[in-house]
């Protein structure tokens, strides 16, 4: 019973969201999801932006997706940073050193942004295989013996979880968005460094420094030598707090522990009834 409600609510969720994302695209607005760093940290990697068409006048530091002049294939999600008199417009990304090499008119711009939602771009990006997923969970759930609903559920409920996790990989991600010399030390580089995932991390730069704990859209400096005239290699770990280890522990063993648990249950049932001796 509770398999089902599980079901058919997680088909309800899919439903509504199939719809809003349908409805607002017929309206004439757009669903983006920012797929590179050159706005982190306000508009970082995996969040969702709301776009409508464009109406008004444009202002300065107004978030904008439009086409460079004379390509329709690139697509670019940044900031006007000036608007010029004869009515061009200069665009930058927050994250990028300097201003994008070019200015474009107002029939460049494709959309202005209505809002922008953190981490929400990463469920959009998922939504065709959670919608197929539920879908097949629900459409076969009828066709399964009792006795195999509770693994039934239990499979599919995991792999919803799991799969577009494996697929995006959107937990631990980090990009290296700038590198400049290092006037403190010769033959060293700085290198400006965003996390681009969910969860927290640390970066390090080889024979390096390290950043520490860094947050989620967090942006940081830091230097390591030159090796072979390429900039130092930069790597990533998790960084959580104490009581966060468990916490992450509790959630990606909580199927094994709900399969357990079951078993514990089923195993309790069967025990026979000292009354009926």
């Amino acid at each position: 019973m509770r398999g089902g409600i599980l079901s058919g609510a997680a088909l309800a969720v899919v439903l509504v969201a199939v719809a809003a994302v349908a409805a607002w695209d017929l309206s004439g607005g757009k669903l983006l999801v920012m797929a590179t760093p050159s706005m982190c940290p306000k508009v970082c990697v995996g969040a969702l932006v709301v776009e409508r068409p464009l109406r008004g006048a444009l202002h300065t530091g107004e978030l904008i997706t439009f086409h460079p002049p004379n390509t329709f294939k690139e697509t670019y999600t940044h900031e006007i940073s000036d608007i010029y008199p004869n009515g061009m417009v200069q665009t930058k990304g927050i994250a990028n050193q300097g201003h994008d090499p070019w200015l474009i008119t107002r029939q460049d711009i494709v959309g202005e942004a209505e809002l922008s939602a953190w981490g929400l771009g990463w469920a959009l990006d998922a939504l065709p295989f959670l919608a197929m997923g539920v879908f097949l969970w629900v459409a076969a759930r009828r066709y399964i013996a009792e006795k195999w609903l509770w693994e039934w559920d239990r499979t599919w409920m995991t792999a919803l979880a799991l799969v577009p996790i494996w697929a995006l990989r959107p937990l631990v991600r980090g990009a290296v968005t700038g590198i400049a010399p290092d006037s403190a030390h010769a033959h060293w580089s700085v290198l400006t460094v965003v996390n681009t995932g969910i969860l927290p991390v640390s970066f390090s730069a080889e024979g390096g420094q390290s950043t520490g704990h860094l947050a989620t859209a967090g942006v940081a400096s830091l230097a390591g030598p030159i090796f072979a005239h390429r900039a130092p290699a930069v790597h990533e770990v998790i960084s959580l707090g104490l009581w966060s280890w468990p916490l992450l522990a509790l959630v990606i063993m909580s199927p094994l522990a709900g399969y357990f648990w079951q078993v514990w249950r089923g195993t309790s049932d069967e025990r026979p009834d000292p009354s009926l001796r």
